[in-house]
């Protein structure tokens, strides 16, 4: 270390003198006042495997006071591939740490730079350094190092050229994501959660760059600290986020970054690095996407992400926002400009053409967002809705089919007011949501499963179990290579037939939040396959004094084709001053009235009230309301019993087909969250026999797996004839999943 750094270092540890909380030890120093010079370049070795990390450590000196501004100070790295392409790398300021024994972070030695680089190709490289400050530019020696294939990775992903819906490694090998959402924890966590998680087949993960052991710049608590604060990343949770990505490079587990939080600033405005009070340089929050100076900040942050984490096979894509559309002032026109801006930016930047995406709070979100074609991808979530297997499915053949881009729902759970029933866990110890937001958009389109959000909710054996059973059934499966639609089911009929007629129940369920309503309905028709018309205006949530938050009354205009019941369930209360009523009519009579009054039960709370109330309806066309008529207000969903003629097992069908592959997933309509928390039991559904159409003729391998505890039931092998295809399906309590290839 030369002797301006050492000045420079005195200097900060006299400020840091002046802070309680902080320990001289832990200051950085970032300034120089030096010649530009680079000095004691090391390589992490001349052999690197393809697709691997390739890490140059040097010392540089010049002028600066921030060495992550890189208007102060630049540096490059410039390779040279064997094909003859130059590829440019931003360099980034480097602090070593361990971890002592209490868990705090030290640092070793002083600070260096660092190029980090993966080789796409096998064979030499050349490079140098390339120092830009103070009006000066120096390069250095060029050296080489050697790229070998081992034949262990298969690169960084990306979306398929020959499926655009699905995404593919950079050696051609199809990836589906197989996913959990836990956006922030230590790395030791991390170290425990990914063991378990990888093991049981899972390989996608999210984590969330403003908060915790990993947050980079947004948020300073320590605003006393000269290394903390606007345009200074943090270097302690940099060093943090490699050990998760190591870990992920390691285990095969890819993550998406995301580097900005709406929850950020409406919660801990106080302590955000933008906030002028506290620093930054923003007036208001809104101001954030229409600052030029604050928009250079975040370009500044987008250089150090690539530098830091761009090389990395463990980083799936740079996810700019977690749900912008709740951001302050993220009107639809200032946030299409701002992520144009962005992803441009990085696109120019990032030699390794990472996916780049943000994230809508709602899970319809915003089309010019969607549409947009710096957005790669269409990432939403998804809370509060109980029947999430319908809800999924829907919304990933909607998006996929109108943006022709890949979908992947990116949140999802039953909602985050869930401290008073013991949290997911608490609320759904059988992991029914998890279960079928994990399947439903496999089997609809999605480039992955649903990202379940909540670590206490996931870390659980059965977790684990369903995800082992998900990744067993996508082995193999050449999804990018492949052009799918959905299956075709001609017919599903019981083995041994029953007398009569049989007649199905159907399940509806409106919005409770995470969903931007089109329209002002409050009548709603129900058609014979139990289809709601503006059904994306329905609103779950009866107030007494309707508004933004909630209807104070919900019409059905339904033809029960034989005598049936109506339910109304009632999952939480919202609000209970003044009490809330439920009040059912049917064709202007009323049959229900009922104060919905906290539970005599132990440890009752609102939000686990979980009661439903039930209405004979004779067959014929009626009309049911359904309203509030006292205070407060209370979130519904509901179910119209023998409704839809069926004969045949109860379940619900969903599956892909491509010319040599059908993927099936059979489940029982009452395996939900929803009735898990009306503690309705189920119903076993016996044999059937399922038909499917526009199959190709020939012969085909059938494989059942039984999705809940991970098991292949049988394998068989059948013939389609006449492109007709018929399955032989066994009694079924649950779920069950079908995989089919054709010889």
């Amino acid at each position: 270390m030369n002797k301006v750094i050492i000045t420079g270092f005195l200097f900060f540890i006299c400020s840091a003198l002046r802070s309680q909380d902080t320990k001289n030890d832990d200051i950085v120093p970032l300034s120089s006042s030096g010649t530009l010079a680079i000095n004691d370049i090391r390589v992490n070795s001349g052999n690197v495997g393809r697709f691997e990390k390739f890490e140059i450590t040097f010392h540089m000196t010049g002028e600066w006071e921030n060495p992550f501004d890189h208007d102060q100070v630049k540096v490059d790295g410039h390779f040279r591939s064997p094909d003859g392409k130059e590829i440019v790398v931003p360099g980034f300021f480097y602090q070593e740490y361990y971890q002592k024994s209490n868990g705090e972070l030290a640092p070793v030695a002083g600070p260096v730079w660092k190029v980090r680089f993966s080789p796409l190709l096998s064979g030499e490289y050349k490079f140098e350094l390339v120092a830009k400050n103070n009006g000066r530019e120096i390069k250095s020696p060029s050296r080489a190092f050697k790229s070998i294939d081992y034949n262990v990775h298969h690169g960084f992903v990306n979306i398929s050229n020959v499926n655009p819906l699905y995404f593919e490694h950079s050696d051609g090998t199809p990836f589906f994501g197989v996913a959990m959402g836990k956006a922030g924890a230590s790395p030791s966590h991390y170290e425990s959660l990914y063991k378990k998680f990888a093991k049981s087949g899972g390989n996608f993960n999210r984590l969330f760059l403003t908060g915790g052991s990993i947050n980079i710049e947004e948020l300073n608590t320590t605003p006393e600290r000269p290394d903390r604060g606007l345009g200074k990343m943090n270097l302690e949770s940099s060093w943090n986020l490699d050990r998760i990505m190591e870990l992920g490079e390691q285990l095969g587990i890819y993550h998406i970054l995301t580097l900005t939080n709406q929850w950020t600033f409406h919660n801990r405005w106080d302590v955000h690095v933008f906030n002028k009070a506290n620093g930054g340089i923003l007036e208001t929050k809104a101001d954030y996407w229409t600052n030029e100076e604050a928009m250079k900040y975040f370009q500044r942050r987008l250089r150090y992400h690539v530098a830091r984490w761009g090389y990395s096979t463990s980083l799936f894509s740079w996810d700019l926002w977690n749900e912008y559309s709740a951001a302050p002032g993220a009107e639809i026109d200032v946030a299409v400009q701002w992520h144009q801006r962005m992803a441009r930016y990085l696109s120019s930047v990032d030699p390794f053409e990472h996916i780049i995406h943000t994230n809508d709070g709602s899970l319809n979100g915003r089309d010019a967002m969607h549409a947009l074609p710096e957005m790669d991808i269409v990432s939403t979530n998804s809370y509060a809705v109980k029947n999430i297997a319908n809800v999924a499915e829907v919304w990933t053949k909607k998006m996929t089919e109108k943006f022709k881009k890949p979908y992947l729902l990116t949140e999802f759970g039953p909602g985050h007011s869930t401290a008073g029933v013991g949290g997911y866990g608490g609320m759904d110890p059988e992991r029914r949501m998890v279960h079928n937001g994990l399947w439903s958009p496999l089997m609809s389109g999605s480039a992955g499963t649903g990202v379940a959000w909540e670590g206490s909710w996931l870390d659980h054996p059965t977790f684990y179990t369903y995800i082992q059973g998900v990744s067993k059934f996508v082995e193999g499966i050449p999804f990018s290579k492949r052009q799918w639609k959905p299956v075709n089911v001609s017919s599903f009929n019981y083995v041994k037939p029953t007398s009569g007629s049989n007649y199905a129940d159907v399940i509806i369920e409106g919005w409770p939040g995470n969903f931007r309503r089109s329209g002002n309905h409050d009548v709603f028709n129900i058609d014979k396959n139990g289809k709601v018309d503006h059904q994306e205006s329905l609103n779950a949530i009866l107030s007494g004094t309707p508004g933004r938050n909630g209807t104070s009354s919900i019409t059905f205009k339904a033809n029960y084709p034989a005598d049936g019941e109506f339910v109304v369930y009632v999952s939480e209360l919202r609000g209970t001053e003044p009490t809330p009523q439920l009040t059912v009519a049917l064709d202007g009579k009323q049959k229900i009235q009922k104060d919905l009054l906290p539970l005599k039960t132990k440890n009752y709370h609102p939000t686990g009230y979980n009661q439903y109330y039930t209405l004979k309806v004779p067959a014929g066309s009626h009309t049911i309301q359904i309203s509030n008529t006292g205070g407060g207000s209370f979130v519904t969903a509901f179910e119209l019993k023998n409704y839809i003629l069926h004969n045949g097992p109860e379940l619900e069908v969903r599956g892909l087909q491509s010319d040599d592959y059908i993927l099936l997933w059979l489940k029982s309509q009452k395996f939900t969250i929803l009735h898990e928390l009306m503690n309705i039991s189920l119903q076993g559904q016996p044999e059937g026999q399922l038909g499917l159409q526009n199959v190709p003729d020939g012969t085909w391998i059938v494989e059942w797996l039984n999705t809940v505890d991970a098991t292949f039931v049988k394998t068989e092998v059948v013939e389609s004839r006449n492109r007709t295809l018929v399955l032989k399906t066994p009694a079924i309590d649950k779920s069950i999943a079908i995989r089919l290839r054709k010889l």
